[in-house]
């Protein structure tokens, strides 16, 4: 009994997010030529402002289930032009409006635009069956 009893006892580990949370809604809403302030407010304040790039601002986002080793990052880059919205770098989804330049259309380039995949999250007796026989 204290065997099976003892497979039930588990620490409890929290969810951490960390970074500006930039869902598609928002993205999909960013016009070309809108200025620094329109911005700030429809995406809020960036994670990074380089003061030797004024015309670049970084979003990072950073999440990890307690239950998970793996964290998922997003990292997204407004670039700005004379002060204007001009494109999109970093990860977005695929799926977002067609209208909205991306880091195709940027001429500073380097990073590739990816589509996240969704993480399956396993059910009680896969977890386990993954403990006792796939170690």
């Amino acid at each position: 009994m204290t065997v099976l009893l003892s497979g039930c006892i588990r620490t409890y580990k929290i969810d951490i997010q960390q970074g500006n949370v930039v869902s598609a809604e928002q993205l999909e809403q960013l016009k070309q030529g809108m200025t620094k302030r329109e911005v700030r407010y429809l995406l809020g304040t960036p994670m990074v402002v380089d003061p030797f790039h004024t015309d670049r601002w970084e979003y990072y986002y950073s999440f990890r289930a307690g239950s998970s080793k793996q964290a998922e990052h997003r990292r997204i880059t407004i670039v700005f032009d004379n002060e204007a919205f001009r494109a999109i770098q970093g990860d977005v989804i695929a799926g977002e409006s067609s209208t909205l330049p991306t880091q195709a259309d940027a001429s500073t380039g380097g990073t590739k635009v990816t589509e996240p995949q969704p993480k399956q999250k396993k059910g009680i007796f896969r977890r386990g069956w993954d403990k006792v026989f796939r170690k």
